[in-house]
């Protein structure tokens, strides 16, 4: 039984994993300077490398800083990668090595870092009241 939930738990972390990186990639395009990185589903679909998306991922990391955006945006979006890269190696580690709780709490607790990183970005872009 035991596995059996570790198993849907894994899946769904997965999967909302999968998620987080199709909204980052949304993110990125809405900068002011868009940035396009690979689609990861697409990649999987086509038994192509998850490598090329992470060296991709790893890259926006470096081109973030020149972005026209304040640094507060800038370490929002490296701290939400950094989260989503906890949270894709975590899941790497889990199917080689097992489902043992901490790591799929590690993972479900980079997710819920990354959602925080995400809502400080979202609302840095909307403009307060005295800016209409």
């Amino acid at each position: 039984m035991a596995d059996h939930d570790s198993r849907e738990r894994f899946l769904a972390l997965a999967e909302a994993t999968v998620g987080a990186y199709a909204y980052i990639a949304g993110l990125l395009e809405d900068l002011p300077i868009p940035v396009i990185v690979p689609d990861l589903v697409q990649v999987m679909d086509e038994d192509g490398d998850p490598g090329e998306v992470l060296l991709a991922l790893h890259r926006v990391r470096a081109v973030i800083e020149d972005e026209p955006i304040s640094l507060r945006l800038q370490r929002a979006f490296e701290h939400m990668l950094l989260d989503w890269f906890t949270a894709y190696e975590m899941l790497s580690l889990t199917k080689l090595a097992g489902p043992a709780p901490w790591r799929l709490d590690t993972v479900e607790f980079a997710l819920n870092r990354l959602t925080t990183w995400a809502e400080v970005i979202n609302d840095d872009e909307e403009p307060d009241d005295s800016q209409s």
